[in-house]
């Protein structure tokens, strides 16, 4: 009983934190199961995401199944793929290939942090050798992480629009928002080892395309 209390009270926490009140008002979300918004104690993941300005995207995640050590040997990312799903799965290649990502990821054994990646062709998530750069360029920073044995939530900002990239290499692996296309949207969630993203053991997309308001 009192485990059953315990857990519920650490639920409440994540939940209080993403605040599924607001999804379809201010913000835009994503969940799995995607009908959980109703009863937020089923939902195993989700993310949010919404324009705080002209030029900067704000991304919430959480997970709630992931090991108790999350923060430091697990990950949560989002990727946005821009062009149509069916050019990729009409050639039986998934629609999450070639996208930026952005992540919340623990990396040899060290505390979460934001960082930009990229899902390629394969698709496998790679490491980009200039992200650390690329971070700089569009602010990326993270302004809120949790985590109470498993239930792991985080918040990113990073600008979206008019980035100051100056020739970097690479930057066609940053997400810079379209306002004129939709994208699809997928959050994954997994272990990392050492150095990179392991394979995922959890994923949320989006059902059609949508617009970035």
């Amino acid at each position: 009983m009192m485990r059953s209390l315990v857990f519920a009270l650490l639920l409440s926490q994540v939940y209080a934190l993403f605040d599924f009140s607001t999804c379809g008002s201010s913000k835009t979300c994503l969940l799995q199961p995607p009908t959980c918004s109703s009863n937020p104690s089923t939902c195993k993941q989700g993310m949010s995401f919404k324009r705080t300005s002209a030029s900067f995207l704000e991304i919430e995640m959480f997970a709630t199944n992931l090991p108790a050590t999350a923060t430091y040997d697990s990950w949560m990312a989002v990727a946005f793929q821009a062009n149509p799903c069916d050019s990729y799965e009409a050639n039986g290649i998934p629609c999450m290939s070639n996208s930026p990502v952005t992540e919340c990821s623990a990396l040899n054994a060290k505390l979460m942090t934001p960082a930009l990646s990229w899902n390629n062709d394969e698709p496998r998530n790679v490491r980009i050798d200039n992200a650390a750069d690329l971070a700089k360029a569009v602010t990326l920073q993270m302004s809120a992480l949790e985590n109470s044995q498993g239930q792991v939530y985080c918040k990113t900002l990073q600008r979206v629009q008019g980035a100051p990239f100056n020739g970097m290499p690479n930057t066609d692996k940053v997400f810079q928002l379209d306002t004129m296309k939709m994208y699809a949207i997928f959050m994954a969630v997994g272990p990392s080892n050492g150095t990179v993203l392991a394979k995922h053991t959890g994923v949320a997309m989006s059902s059609q395309r949508m617009m970035i308001m």
